[in-house]
């Protein structure tokens, strides 16, 4: 019977061959709930190694655990119905209303909503005020403001913007969120006061058959983790890229994209000395180009095991190439092409769900790798990174859920001999927030009495060593993990997520947090040191937020 509903499901979304589509942001909590009902058995084919998804693919699959909610637990129902309410409009467009539904639940409520013949547009406001008191006796006070608007055109044109300002202030102010998995932002302003800086995301997509194409600016999030991605993660200000989504039939995705990043290096050739009055002149600053072309191919080999196998390829200094402006190209041999000039990437994720209840993940990043010299301490540069990590759904106890991850990124990971090839842009790397030389482990439980209510027990330690001079990334051997100076900083300590109203979301956390940083050895990168070591202090935070992403 599930089969049948499932293959049911699936030929009435496939009928509709000019379906609309807006990526819905990463962050969106309704991606947990979709990993969970996954490691339940209750949907097969869900990829999400390449995130965002789309709305009307979000819905289809909520349309799938309704016709099994009687296998969920209360709150989780609770949760179901609340995400149909979000996702209303998706399920009505592609026929998934049950006649109950259009009883009992309700369209969610938007500040302003537009409908008239193909047009749909839907507008809120966002706002919110966070502070936070850190363990080295500084605070940070947070206010926003700003805008979402979403909507659709006609059968086959999907649209998106989210605008939001800040401004920072308090004794410690730090928009690059420095060391943590929170996105960076630019500063617009600096006052000895506050900082302002602005986010803003948007997207055209535009479908045919079994394809949308897409020019954005939003954030990739690829690859499998929780505590952050090692391929491509929002760590980084979202970047402008075209994009190409596919779907091959029920079983596989491919996607494609070429982003245009911020290389943060001065060209000198082309930026000029003009004018400003009869007695001054100003500089007019190029940058030099940067680009980012990858693709992803995600499969499921058989039910309950989903694989994704993808590469990428950092250029800069020239026009886009039209060698990778071929969504098929095989990158790697697009070195011999550019007699290599430039970096190439190779990556991959495997997401496990054979044991009900269980969910196993991991990535693996290949910056540089050698078969021949894997094993060989004084001839490896063996410059990868990957994680390890599982996922356990009520075992002991009902709506509660286990998480266990593991990171590790070897020295030289994301960098490369020419700046303009390195695997970043503003100078954020684009994958694992933490960066070269360094690891994670994170332990969380997570308890929900209330669909809109998650209280989580966690525990992170991160280890972070220096970086030495360029030289030394090709020279052999290659220096040994977690090398000097080093930084160690650690947790432990309750969080807690509350939504009394659709969108307003209270947060929380207290945690007792120690660090060290070594001193500074000459010619060895490393974070400046801002705070002086401590062990044992507690750290508070508490926000308050309406329509974040």
């Amino acid at each position: 019977m599930k089969k049948y509903v499932i293959y049911l499901l699936f030929i009435i979304c496939s009928k509709q061959l000019f379906a609309q589509s807006v990526y819905l942001h990463s962050s969106h909590q309704v991606y947990s709930f979709l990993k969970k009902v996954e490691a339940k058995q209750l949907i097969t084919n869900y990829r999400d190694a390449v995130k965002p998804l789309t709305r009307t693919d979000i819905a289809y699959f909520l349309a799938v655990v309704d016709s099994q909610k009687i296998k969920l637990s209360q709150v989780d129902i609770d949760l179901l119905n609340y995400y149909k309410e979000e996702f209303y409009q998706e399920l009505k467009l592609m026929n998934l209303l049950s006649e109950s539904d259009s009883v009992i639940l309700n369209e969610r409520w938007n500040l302003y909503s537009y409908k008239s013949g193909g047009a749909i547009v839907n507008g809120n406001f966002v706002g919110g005020y966070t502070y936070r008191d850190w363990a080295f006796d500084k605070n940070t006070r947070t206010r926003s403001n700003g805008l979402i608007t979403y909507g659709y055109l006609g059968n086959n044109i999907g649209g998106y913007l989210y605008f939001r300002d800040h401004q920072q202030g308090g004794s410690y102010k730090d928009p690059s969120f420095r060391f943590s998995p929170e996105q960076g932002q630019l500063p617009v302003r600096y006052t000895s006061e506050h900082v302002e800086y602005d986010y803003a995301d948007a997207q055209l997509n535009f479908d045919v058959p079994y394809v949308t194409f897409s020019i954005e600016k939003m954030s990739n999030v690829w690859g499998a983790g929780n505590r952050g991605n090692i391929i491509l993660s929002s760590k980084p200000p979202s970047y402008p890229q075209v994009k190409i989504r596919a779907k091959l039939g029920e079983k596989a995705h491919f996607t494609y994209i070429h982003s245009s990043l911020h290389s943060e290096l001065i060209d000198p050739v082309n930026s000029y000395i003009t004018p400003f009055s009869s007695s001054d002149s100003t500089m007019r600053t190029i940058y030099r180009q940067k680009y980012l072309s990858a693709h992803m191919l995600e499969f499921s080999p058989i039910n309950g095991i989903d694989i994704a196998v993808g590469e990428s390829n950092i250029y800069g200094n020239r026009s886009p190439e039209l060698l990778f402006l071929i969504p098929t190209m095989f990158i790697k041999s697009s070195e011999h092409y550019t007699v290599d000039l430039d970096n190439n990437q190779m990556f991959g994720s495997i997401d496990i769900n054979l044991i009900p209840n269980y969910n196993f993940y991991g990535s693996l990043f290949i910056d540089e790798f050698s078969t021949e010299e894997f094993l060989r301490e004084d001839r490896e540069r063996n410059q990868i990174a990957f994680t390890v990590g599982m996922q356990a759904y009520d075992l002991i106890y009902e709506n509660t859920n286990f998480l266990f991850e593991y990171t590790r990124l070897n020295p030289w990971v994301y960098n490369h001999k020419f700046p303009d090839a390195t695997y970043q842009s503003h100078n954020y790397d684009l994958g694992h927030w933490v960066g070269q030389n360094g690891d994670l482990f994170y332990s969380g439980i997570t308890y929900s009495p209330l669909f809109n209510l998650q209280l989580t027990f966690e525990y992170e330690k991160v280890r972070k060593g220096g970086k030495k001079e360029n030289k030394y990334q090709y020279m052999l051997p290659t220096p040994e993990f977690l090398y000097s100076p080093t930084i160690i900083d650690s947790f432990y300590g309750l969080k807690a997520r509350y939504e009394p109203i659709r969108d307003v979301v209270v947060d929380f956390h207290i945690r007792n947090t120690s660090f060290s940083q070594e001193e500074a050895i000459p010619l060895i990168e490393q974070f400046p040191k801002t705070k002086a070591n401590y062990t044992s202090k507690f750290d508070l935070f508490l926000g308050i937020r309406y329509n974040y992403q």
